[in-house]
């Protein structure tokens, strides 16, 4: 349990004798006057009351239960145009989850609230068209330079109506203003390359999302990781943009004091509730009103850190600071001196006695609003030992325990106290997501309720799990009538000066996608362009990508080649040897192709940041990478054809055989494009992708064939992707079908042919009847059923065309920035 020190205590007891001594003298004229905090309705990005809550299990007296844990708690508040609001507050505050909820990256939970631009409600897609999303860690291409990543950017991100030199000049704009020119021919680099310097790949990854000058710019942690003045730099190049008339949030953790001259405004959380809202000089005035003064000497903002840590280990919780942000409650002479809370005793198991719970309950002359009359009411708090254990559990969560609220009038009839959960409206999702506070349709509002003066939604979760006030503050006494009544869906007047009174929002208009043009910027045709030179540059620069399997399946060749030598006789020996040939052969295909699966894991999380704001379509991106790989594969699968058809000396037509082969690169690539988009490492990916390709192996039909396998396992057979390439490989080889092959039956056995079976054509030649084996009966043999090679070819690409069609897919609606 964490300990007030005597330094703290002794600043609290002068804290609360320079309160006393000004409400003596009256007003202090030295005493800067607190600044308003009142909005400018319809101007700027606007947030009313979001809230964000999660389901979590915990595990309590030996048993898993579960509980509605808040992230966010009754945010509101407002960003202006030209303006940098910073997110602050200690680890778990929720600044990341606050930053994603403003930017729609919450994709379920009991998300509530109104997000608004200039006065009108906005879409989850309008939200992605008109804003860019810089997250903390840098996805680039490390063998494009800093010109050439600028360049893809525009060609991507700006139509094509502006030309090839105007998008040029704009380029050099921004490596003028981000401070990049010199490093412009400089390659990006990573852990095995060296590149820029970590303050410009940070200043590379915000260029690439303002190229196209977005309205609203969303940036996670920008400094993190970087020294003083490579953070200093940062910030002072997206305060030049904020400058060019875009509102810019971002979060961001113990800043400096010259970046904290940069802000204009700051947001500071704690335990995801509001703790203070305001320009950083108003906030020592703002500490002065709460009764904490700054001391001499010490940062504001530093000093509220240590505050808020002060309260939040304290039995009153951060209740009074969430409460004089919001409504301008000061706190009592108890409330401005925290005590801390006493340590828990070991309590026994499963044994609940009237004495492990206790309510405390504080009798003093409630907080005053200003310099209005002290309520009689008194404000308690009921604390529990057993929330206090749970508080462990949930780091810096909020949770609502509707078991223990008292039952009240407005908790009986109003839906605010309680409120359904996520798996109740989910289905609603696409209808209320940033439609600010509208009702579901067709039925009374569920989930965000009318705003009640001097109440919050439902009830409003003290920190952690510590403990709950049973009234918000001496609210004032209201009186409810049991009737169902019309309510109307409207924020009604509070004194949160952040709650703008907006009525019936579902007759307003909606900012959606048509209105501000089309949803991306480029065609589907151009985009295809550009991510193949994108992608062919990168292959090219990266050569290890293709060449590696380019070798291994050269050295592969001349090692088969060297084993097997001559398979040109027509004898059993030599049959077997050619089966056990082909099937290593496009085995050993499909398993060189394993090396995707960490490259496409690493592009994979550029493609979602990319995309995560319509910079291009999903199926632009599948199209263009299969376009650029094709004459890769076409290369590995001659060398391997050319290398083995001519020192083996087979039988088989050399265009054939490099088309199977080709097929197999196609089909074998996209199955592991697939998996590697499914999987979310690729040490999980390499063992997905080895464990289905020996299934597939063994199931082919050279070890079992079609008609010994078990028949609830038999549609393994025909899902292989390997089966089809080695039936191909045969019948091509064994295109003579009248070949008369001769030898020792005991040569076909131990061996993948096992029971002879002569074919059709053998039994019904008269001239063939001499002949112990001809080349039909090893199609026969194996099981072949359709010997026609461009029927497996198909097939085989058939299963290729559905792999991309399910790798896009998975890009298209799995692969997304957003909180799962």
């Amino acid at each position: 349990m964490a300990k007030l020190s005597g330094k703290a205590v002794n600043r609290s007891l002068e804290s609360l004798l320079d309160m006393d001594k000004s409400a003596a003298a009256g007003k202090n004229p030295s005493m800067p006057p607190v600044p308003s905090r009142k909005t400018i309705p319809g101007h700027g990005l606007e947030f009313s009351n979001l809230s964000y809550s999660v389901m979590k299990k915990q595990k309590k007296d030996g048993v898993w239960i579960k509980k509605e844990a808040y992230l966010l708690n009754d945010i509101s508040g407002q960003a202006i145009r030209g303006e940098i609001m910073a997110i602050m507050g200690p680890s778990g505050a929720g600044k990341s989850t606050f930053l994603d909820a403003l930017a729609g990256r919450i994709a379920q939970g009991s998300f509530e609230g109104s997000v608004r631009i200039d006065g009108k409600p906005v879409t989850a897609s309008y939200m992605k068209m008109i804003s860019s999303y810089v997250m903390q860690d840098d996805q680039l291409f490390p063998m494009l330079t800093v010109y050439e990543t600028f360049m893809f950017a525009a060609e991507v991100r700006l139509p094509p109506s502006i030309s090839k030199e105007e998008k040029k000049k704009r380029v050099n704009e921004l490596l003028d203003q981000l401070g990049l020119e010199s490093a412009a021919h400089t390659y990006i680099g990573d852990e095995g390359r060296r590149g820029v310097s970590g303050g410009e790949r940070r200043r590379v990854s915000i260029g690439i999302d303002i190229i196209h000058k977005p309205s609203l710019l969303f940036l996670d942690e920008p400094t993190s990781g970087l020294d003083s003045t490579s953070a200093y730099s940062v910030v002072e190049k997206v305060k030049e943009i904020a400058r060019g008339g875009s509102m810019v949030l971002m979060t961001i953790h113990q800043p400096s004091y010259r970046i904290q001259l940069l802000l204009d405004r700051i947001i500071v959380l704690a335990r995801g509730r509001l703790i203070y809202l305001g320009i950083p000089v108003s906030l020592p005035a703002h500490l002065s009103g709460f009764g904490r003064p700054v001391p001499d000497g010490e940062n504001s903002l530093e000093y509220l850190l240590d505050v808020i840590k002060e309260y939040d280990e304290s039995t009153v919780g951060l209740d009074p600071l969430v409460s004089y942000q919001r409504d301008g409650v000061k706190p009592d002479q108890a409330a401005r001196t925290p005590a801390p809370k006493t340590p828990k005793t070991p309590r026994t198991p499963y044994i609940k006695t009237p004495g492990s719970r206790h309510a405390i309950s504080l009798h003093s002359h409630a907080f005053s609003i200003g310099n209005a009359t002290p309520r009689s009411e008194s404000v308690q708090f009921d604390y529990r030992d057993d929330d206090d254990e749970d508080e462990e559990d949930f780091d810096y969560s909020l949770e609502r325990k509707a078991a223990h609220r008292p039952q009240t009038p407005m908790s009986m009839h109003s839906s605010a106290y309680n409120p359904r959960l996520a798996s109740h409206f989910y289905k609603d999702f696409s209808v209320w997501v940033y439609r600010g506070v509208t009702r579901t349709p067709r039925r009374a509002p569920s989930w965000t309720p009318a705003r009640t003066p001097g109440r919050t939604p439902a009830k409003t979760p003290s920190s952690g799990a510590r403990s709950y006030a049973s009234g918000q503050y001496s609210m004032p006494q209201q009186t409810f009538s049991h009737h169902k009544t019309p309510v109307p869906v409207v924020f009604s007047p509070s004194i949160d000066p952040y709650a703008p009174s907006y009525e019936e929002f579902d007759i307003e208009e909606v900012l959606d996608e048509p209105e501000h043009g089309p949803k991306f910027a480029n065609p589907w045709l151009r985009e295809v362009l550009v991510l193949s030179q994108r992608t062919l540059l990168n292959v090219v620069r990266t050569p290890e990508l293709f060449l590696s399997r380019e070798i291994v399946l050269t050295v592969m060749a001349i090692i088969l080649s060297s084993l097997f030598r001559d398979l040109s006789r027509y004898d059993f020996k030599t049959v077997n040897r050619l089966l056990n040939f082909y099937i290593f052969a496009v085995s050993l295909v499909f398993f060189s192709s394993n090396d995707a699966v960490p490259s496409f894991i690493q592009e994979r999380f550029i493609f979602i940041r990319e995309t995560s704001h319509n910079a291009y379509r999903a199926s632009s991106y599948v199209i263009s990478s299969l376009i650029v790989y094709l004459p890769f594969f076409a290369i590995q699968g001659l060398t391997f054809a050319v290398i083995t058809r001519f020192w083996l000396h087979l039988r088989s037509s050399l265009l054939n055989f490099w088309m199977i082969l080709f097929a197999s690169l196609i089909t074998t690539n996209a199955y592991v494009m697939l998996v590697s988009a499914l999987v979310p490492s690729y040490i999980t990916g390499y063992a997905v992708v080895i464990a289905t390709t020996a299934l597939f192996f063994l199931t082919c039909g050279f070890f079992l064939k079609g008609s010994k396998i078990p028949a609830a396992w038999r549609w393994l057979h025909y899902i292989s992707a390997i089966k089809y390439p080695f039936e191909a490989l045969l019948v091509n080889e064994f295109n003579d079908k009248q070949i008369c092959l001769s030898g020792n039956a005991s040569d076909l056995s131990p061996g993948p042919l096992g029971e002879l079976k002569r074919s059709k054509l053998h039994l019904g030649n008269p001239d063939l009847r001499n002949c112990t084996m001809i080349g039909d009966d090893v199609i026969s043999s194996m099981g072949i059923q359709i010997e026609n090679l461009w029927y497996d070819i198909l097939i085989l690409l058939a299963w290729g065309v559905l792999y991309r069609f399910f790798f896009y897919l998975v890009l298209r609606f799995y692969s997304k920035n957003e909180r799962k």
